[in-house]
Formats: structure tokens, sequence, C-alpha cells
């Protein structure tokens, strides 16, 4: 065995418990194929390589202990995908607990390093305020193209992303090899995290077609796939206009009730939750008001 060799701490299955994803303790992230090439080359503590049928697939040793057994670092996509903004439910599963121990310990050592601050959503570090800045800072021109083609807040439109940008970061490398799993279930994609379904309604509502040639009528948007959709959500500039619009229709669709555009923290709730109904009392959560409250104020910082 390689004497420089990792352990796996964390897998991520598909339904039938095929693995598509692997982590090691040093929080590298691995597709099957990569993970079976570096379990050939001796890389895993306890983890080898089978060949089935000129099929390979890996396997923990024998005397492995309990803790290193593949079925026990195993956690399914769907559980980890539908998790994302609950980690006090994700963490009741054995297998993400130890990758988020390791996770915060990187961060905190990062966070040392820079002798920078956290973002903290939910009790837990998600990201250094420097590595944020830097995401948002790179679509900086976007939310504000965005935010004036649909007359909304370009600051609260970029505190919404500091909020995605942070909730993601933890999963970033991980999600994006399993995006693909997901695709055809509603899967959000892109900075804003807008999911398929979303931009397809958008659409139809005609408040933004990223490509009005390839989806030039009502039923070709209807007859689009999820993954053609979601190859325009990964791109930065459709992710935030298509996040922007939603923000656009909030305000539309309250309108007869109430004014949301005086009623930021309204619209940072309603982002990410599934649609509601108008009413005339609307009231924001925990999520909303730090938005407000704090990714606001990052953002008119960030984006002088």
């Amino acid at each position: 065995m390689n004497k420089n060799s990792v352990k796996i701490i964390l897998i991520a299955t598909d339904t039938r418990k095929k693995s598509l994803v692997f982590v090691d303790e040093m929080l590298r992230v691995y597709s099957l194929q990569e993970a079976i090439k570096s379990a050939k080359d001796g890389l895993f503590k306890n983890v080898y390589a089978v060949n089935r049928s000129g099929s390979f697939y890996l396997r923990a040793s024998q005397n492995a202990p309990k803790e290193d057994k593949l079925d026990y670092i195993s956690i399914s996509s769907y559980q980890l995908f539908y998790s994302l903004d609950d980690i006090g439910r994700i963490l009741s599963f054995p297998a993400f607990k130890n990758y988020w121990e390791k996770y915060q310990q990187t961060l905190l050592q990062e966070q040392q390093k820079r002798e920078d601050a956290c973002i903290i959503i939910d009790g837990h570090p998600r990201i250094t305020k420097a590595v944020a800045k830097s995401k948002l800072v790179t679509v900086k021109g976007i939310i504000f193209s965005a935010a004036e083609k649909f007359n909304i807040d370009s600051y609260l439109l970029a505190g919404i992303i500091i909020d995605e940008i942070a909730r993601f970061a933890p999963f970033e490398e991980i999600m994006d090899l399993l995006a693909g799993n997901f695709i055809g279930k509603n899967t959000s994609g892109g900075i804003a995290q807008v999911t398929t379904e979303t931009a397809r309604d958008l659409m139809l509502l005609d408040y933004y077609n990223p490509d009005p040639e390839r989806f030039s009528s009502k039923e070709k948007i209807n007859k689009a796939f999820s993954q053609q959709i979601y190859s325009y959500l990964k791109e930065s500039k459709h992710s935030i206009f298509f996040g922007a619009a939603r923000m656009r229709y909030f305000i539309d669709e309250w309108k007869k009730f109430i004014d949301l555009s005086k009623r930021p923290e309204i619209i940072a709730t309603l982002y990410s939750l599934k649609h509601k109904d108008p009413h005339n009392n609307p009231q924001p959560n925990d999520r909303g008001l730090q938005i407000i409250n704090e990714f606001y104020k990052l953002a008119q910082d960030w984006l002088k």
C-alpha cells in the first residue's frame, strides 16, 4: 500500500446504491472513474479496485474497520441533494457527519490563515468571507445588468446570491459531479441556484428567455428537456438573470396585496421557497432576515 494513501470518508450513491462520487479525508473529490484509477494506484486505505467481467468497481478490504466500510460511509445522492438547506437533518447520517467535521476543520484553518471571518448559517460556518467575496465580485457586472433589466434592487439580488454561494460552498465539487443524476428532477443550478422548473415557468411567463431562437414558442419551451434548460442555468449570466426575473415575478404577483419592492425581507424569504399564494400579511423567515440584515450589507460593501 502506498505510504501516502488516504481514507475515503464519503460516498454519494444513486438510488440503486451505485457509487457515483467519492471524497477522501483531504476533501478531494473523485468521480467513479477517477476513484477506480486512484484505487488501482494504491492511493486509498482499505479500498481496492475489483475487476468483474471487464468492469471495475471498488470494494473495502475484508479487515477494514466498520467506519471504513463502503456502506457505512455512503449516502444517497437524493438525501444529500435535498438536505442542502437542512444541515441538522443530514448530520444524522454518520457518513455525512464525518465529512462535515472535516470540512469545518479545513474551513477554520483557512479562516486562520487568511485572518478572515466566515459566513455562518444555522450555527455552522459555510465559507470564508474572502472566498465568497471573490465569487461575487466576478459576476458584479451581470448582477447590475440583471437588476437594471428587471428593475429590482441590485444589492438585494447580490445578497440572495451570497446566501446561495455560502449554502452551496461545502458541497460545490460534489454536486457538480452529481448534477447530471438529478436533471429531470427539478435540479437547481448556477450561482443563483434557480431550479429547472422555475426557469421553465419564467420562460413561459415571458420574464426571461436565455435563447429566444431555440425557445421561440411556449410549445418549444414546454417540450424542452430539463437537461437543455439546465445547460443555461449552469452559466452565471443566465443563472443570475433567471434569479432577477424570479424576484421581479414576486413583485408583480403580489402587487394586488402588497408592494414587495418595499419589503425586501419578503422577497428574500420567498426566493428559496416553493410557490406561496399572495396575501396581505407575509412574514419573513430566518433565512430572509439574514439576507437583509447581513448579506445585503456585505453586498453593498463588496460591490462598491
